[in-house]
């Protein structure tokens, strides 16, 4: 697994509980959507100081890790009095976000995403950042900061071994980088020579 898969399934994910939600990446561009929706954060990489090799020393590997941040944003649920609304809205922002987090917690959404290679833990707590908006308009928000880690592979004679473009998006890399595997030891022949007799 790479960055943009561990990104790509986090995203798949979270839009899979929010059918009814935009769900976007910051700092890219476009509208802001209105209410229900969620936007979707990452901070630093850490990566693993050396690499580890399998049993027969085929592959290669780093662990990585990152913190995640996910923001919640929503109108809230409607006060009504006599079973009509009043067009007053209760701050459900917090208790939506942690009833996500269960589900991310779940037996299986940790084992869907453990057997893809991913771990994702909650770092707590789960914040209200709710602000009032001119005086009379609440923007309900809430958002949670989570660790998230995964095993990257690093084969090849460059680290790149693989089905990967080249160049990538940023410039880098030739096709040679991602198509020169390092070849295996299978058999060596040692010979010994023979000590003279005196």
């Amino acid at each position: 697994m790479n960055l943009g898969e561990a990104k790509q399934l986090l995203y798949e994910t979270v839009a899979r509980y929010h059918p009814g939600a935009v769900v976007v990446w910051e700092k890219t561009k476009g509208v802001t959507p209105r209410p229900p929706y969620i936007t979707l954060g990452y901070g630093n990489i850490n990566r693993s100081l050396f690499r580890m090799s399998d049993e027969k020393g085929e592959h290669e590997y780093y662990e990585y890790s990152f913190t995640f941040e996910m923001n919640l944003y929503t109108i809230g649920k409607e006060l009504k009095v006599n079973g009509a609304g009043i067009g007053a809205y209760e701050n459900t922002a917090v208790e939506d976000l942690e009833e996500f987090i269960r589900f991310l917690d779940s037996e299986a959404i940790t084992n869907e995403l453990t057997q893809k290679g991913l771990s994702v833990f909650l770092n707590p707590p789960i914040r209200d950042l709710s602000e009032l908006i001119g005086d009379t308009k609440f923007n309900y928000r809430s958002m949670a900061e989570f660790t998230v880690a995964f095993v990257g592979c690093a084969d090849g004679m460059y680290g790149v071994w693989g089905d990967r473009s080249a160049p990538n998006a940023s410039g880098g890399g030739v096709a040679e980088f991602f198509e020169t595997a390092i070849e295996p030891v299978e058999y060596v022949d040692i010979q010994y020579g023979k000590e003279q007799e005196e």
